[in-house]
């Protein structure tokens, strides 16, 4: 039962990522680059409203010097495929606009990604003392007679799973979203981890 069940969730998650991969390609042939530059503009507008300036400029001067050593390879990616005589025009047309859209994509995912690692640089002592709170938590209770949770345990292990999994798609996601998703997103991993680590088991 236990085997046929093991089998059942992998065959399971392999449809999940098989659609989340079909759900990614569709976006990736389909978007156009007015739709990406909106969507890095609205992105922008949420980390203003939300760090400041300053904030954006930061992260945006990131995502720059990251994006310009491709950019180059971008260009002339685009000037070869728009020059081939043996693929119909408006294929050509498709082609070009694919290699801007991956590029554009590419930068909106290291913004977020810049975003985050803003938000982790102020949230890490926030982050940090909460993990080591939750390993003294349970060193102390070993030396006590009470039982640990295994169902916060289990919840701890579950939201830490969700959180980066979260993480995951609010990356790579191509539309504008809030960016108090970055901070929360740490902060749920941080409470999560603490939540996990003090439920483990005495020993093992």
């Amino acid at each position: 039962m236990a085997s046929k069940d093991s089998k059942d969730q992998s065959s399971t998650k392999l449809w999940l990522m098989a659609l989340a991969l079909g759900l990614i390609f569709g976006a990736w042939a389909y978007m156009s680059t007015d739709y990406l530059m909106a969507t890095l503009r609205g992105e922008r507008e949420f980390a203003v409203q939300l760090s400041g300036q300053q904030a954006d400029q930061w992260i945006y001067q990131k995502m720059i010097e990251s994006s310009l050593g491709n950019l180059k390879d971008v260009t002339q990616a685009a000037r070869t495929e728009g020059a081939r005589q043996d693929v119909p025009v408006a294929f050509r047309g498709w082609i070009q606009e694919r290699i801007i859209v991956t590029w554009l994509w590419g930068s909106l995912i290291m913004y977020r990604l810049n975003l985050l690692l803003l938000f982790l640089f102020i949230l890490m002592p926030f982050t940090f003392a909460i993990a080591a709170d939750g390993f003294y938590t349970r060193a102390i209770r070993t030396f006590q007679f009470s039982s640990q949770s295994p169902i916060r345990h289990r919840m701890g292990v579950v939201v830490l799973t969700l959180a980066t999994v979260g993480a995951v798609i609010w990356v790579i996601l191509p539309m504008p979203l809030p960016s108090i998703i970055a901070p929360l997103i740490l902060m749920a991993i941080g409470l999560s981890t603490w939540m996990w680590t003090s439920n483990l088991q005495k020993r093992i």
